[in-house]
């Protein structure tokens, strides 16, 4: 099983912006006070709509406690501490937090690990992508766990590939060697340290999991992110 917390540690001391969004404007080399502010703009106006959804289709806001689970620089946990009296944020990456930490509000901390804390909402956005799903199943049934009855729940995962992300892999894989354990191209290496793996899960598996947690009804919402498709799921945590 890669080791995909060495990849994020490597992004986020070297790109800590642009590996939470990959577009160029958000690069050490290009970044601007105006791209910063468009970069924390893109948090508040997504996190705000999830919580919007989730009041119309689940009442009342929970706005006590939130975990942003992968939270890389703070983008959605700023926004999520306007919102509630309290946000965390979980991440593994060492420079990420730190870069996090430098524009944190009074009301928002950022770590590397938890202790027996419990939440009122648990958002997880384009994480478990990136997260060999062998590993993933066992932190998201941690996650979920730790959220209060009538807690809120925001979270996305990949399911699938279609033939445009099959075509942008495929000059690497056309030529190459496979010795049961690893990919090696003709020019470079498939899934070499510092880059941004993507797994797919099962969503009969996630609907049991949960399930058994206490989210009984869900709503589901499609998502491509280049060829990888997935689903955000929103839910509250039965009382």
């Amino acid at each position: 099983m890669k080791d995909t917390d060495t990849d994020w540690a490597m992004l986020g001391e070297g790109e800590p912006f642009f590996g939470v969004l990959s577009e160029p404007r958000f690069l050490r080399a290009n970044i601007t006070p105006e791209a910063l502010e468009d970069f924390w703009a893109t948090g508040r106006n997504e996190m705000n709509g999830y919580r919007q959804l989730i009041q119309t289709h689940f009442g009342a806001f929970p706005d006590a406690s939130a975990l942003d689970f992968g939270c890389g620089v703070g983008r959605l946990t700023r926004a999520m501490g306007e919102m509630c009296q309290k946000a965390t944020g979980l991440d593994i990456s060492p420079g990420m937090l730190a870069e996090a930490r430098r524009h944190a509000p009074s009301n928002v901390s950022y770590v590397s690990e938890l202790g027996d804390e419990t939440f009122d909402w648990l958002n997880s956005i384009i994480v478990f992508q990136h997260i060999p799903p062998k590993r993933g199943y066992r932190l998201l049934d941690d996650l979920l766990a730790r959220v209060n009855p009538g807690g809120a729940l925001s979270l996305h995962i990949t399911l699938f590939k279609d033939e445009s992300f099959l075509t942008h892999m495929w000059p690497a894989l056309r030529r190459g060697q496979w010795d049961g354990e690893r990919f090696t191209s003709m020019d470079h290496v498939v899934g070499d340290a510092g880059g941004m793996e993507m797994y797919d899960y099962d969503m009969s598996r996630i609907i049991e999991m949960t399930s058994r947690h206490g989210f009984h009804n869900l709503i589901i919402q499609h998502t491509n992110h280049g060829g990888c498709h997935g689903v955000i799921m929103f839910g509250r945590k039965g009382r």
